[in-house]
């Protein structure tokens, strides 16, 4: 793996905290937290320092190591560990990729076959994962920007739209309503930030702490912003009623009172965010694969292609309809989510501590 600039990696960290949440999270957030969501999110900012400090912590310990090759030290314990996260990364990039599919079909393409769709994303993160990590992590930083950018135009033409009353009362909701969706914000929007352990410190050129955890806050406030806009401009009712809800947000945005109906340009800005995840997710298995099984690059490479053609397949054959799928989230993913990006690396956190 070639070396990539801190800048490069602040970026995925941006893209994988915000990936999920216009089209999973906030669903979610807004049918149990209810207008209170935007505590949920605080509190999830707050409690998320604590994985984003574990995952810190394993990558300054072994700064010449991923977090595979330190697994596969670890003996047959090692191995295991390392097959748990294959299986578990592999179920949340068929995810990540159902999601994806499914948004771009009910708002975009909704006359096109899915599977279509699926062929259309798979082949390009196919063509990224079987190259360098370095190659996609600079289109991430050119992706970063145009985010920003979007992100602007976005702001600028909402704020004026704001109406504070819309989010009161403030804890209207029971405590356990919005402790849930604090779980389900961290679940789906922090943890996944376990997958950059794939990269070596050493491998990332002035690595800084603070500039990592100040693009955790950025990234995480921001998803706050959008629920704080959500609620306050459409009010719950109309937010609970509406399916993507800060995706019909984006219909209020105008570019100086003279173009509307931006918004299909606007969310590819979520769409940029969930390809990245989804590169990632593969990417990760790939080098799974790689340590844990030692095939050759080659081999590997034609792997990493079946996993993917699976992956597209399965992800059309599963989710066919609409519903089930926030069922399986809700009570599937989301513990998945936890135990693999969470207990794991505890587990890894704790034998470090007695070998030292």
């Amino acid at each position: 793996m070639k070396k990539i600039s801190s800048l490069e990696y602040n970026t995925l960290i941006w893209f994988l905290t915000r990936a999920t949440f216009i089209e999973i999270t906030a669903e979610l957030l807004l049918n149990k937290a209810h207008q209170d969501s935007w505590i949920s999110i605080l509190l999830g900012i707050i409690i998320g320092i604590i994985p984003f400090t574990l995952y810190t912590y394993l990558k300054n310990k072994y700064p010449d190591k991923n977090i595979l090759t330190v697994n596969k030290e670890m003996g047959k314990l090692g191995t295991f560990l390392n097959i748990i996260l294959i299986a578990g990364t592999f179920i949340f990039a068929l995810c990540s990729l159902w999601i994806v599919t499914n948004f771009i079909d009910s708002q975009y393409l909704y006359k096109t076959p899915k599977f279509m769709i699926i062929i259309i994303i798979i082949l390009p993160v196919i063509y990224a994962i079987t190259k360098d990590f370095h190659i996609f992590s600079k289109v991430s930083l050119i992706m970063f920007f145009t985010s920003l950018f979007f992100i602007i135009i976005i702001l600028t033409g909402l704020v004026g739209n704001v109406n504070i009353d819309n989010i009161k009362p403030i804890l209207n909701n029971s405590p356990n309503n919005i402790l849930y969706g604090t779980f389900c914000f961290i679940g789906f929007n922090i943890l996944p930030l376990f997958l950059l352990n794939l990269i070596p410190k050493e491998k990332i050129n002035n690595y800084k702490i603070r500039n990592s955890f100040i693009f955790y806050l950025i990234s995480a406030l921001s998803l706050l912003n959008v629920m704080f806009l959500t609620i306050s401009i459409f009010g719950i009712h109309l937010s609970e009623l509406y399916n993507y809800p800060s995706f019909h947000l984006l219909k209020r945005v105008s570019v100086l009172d003279i173009i509307d109906r931006v918004e299909s340009i606007l969310s590819l800005e979520w769409f940029l965010a969930l390809f990245v995840q989804i590169m990632i997710t593969l990417y990760f298995i790939k080098e799974a694969i790689k340590i844990t099984f030692k095939p050759k690059e080659k081999t590997n490479n034609i792997i990493i292609t079946i996993v993917c053609l699976i992956l597209a397949t399965l992800s059309y054959i599963i989710f066919q309809t609409k519903g089930t799928e926030i069922a399986y989230f809700k009570n599937i993913l989301i513990y998945l989510l936890y135990f693999v990006y969470f207990i794991i690396p505890l587990i890894i956190f704790i034998k470090s501590l007695k070998k030292t």
